[in-house]
């Protein structure tokens, strides 16, 4: 049937550029946070969070 390539997970949009927005989106908010759930949650949201972060928050790296 149908061959999908296989680009990452969904939630993270994929490749390395959404692998590396997921990563530090979860370490801005555990930074922030301290819990996983919210980490985890953060982590799908990816650089939607991390823009986020910078503008609320006002920095970028953890």
């Amino acid at each position: 049937m149908g061959d999908k390539s296989d680009t990452g997970c969904g939630c993270c949009g994929g490749g390395i550029f959404g692998s590396i927005g997921a990563v530090l989106a979860a370490l801005l908010s555990w930074g922030t946070n301290h819990s996983i759930l919210w980490a985890l949650l953060h982590a799908c949201l990816s650089w939607f969070y991390v823009i986020y972060h910078w503008f609320v928050y006002g920095n970028i790296l953890p």
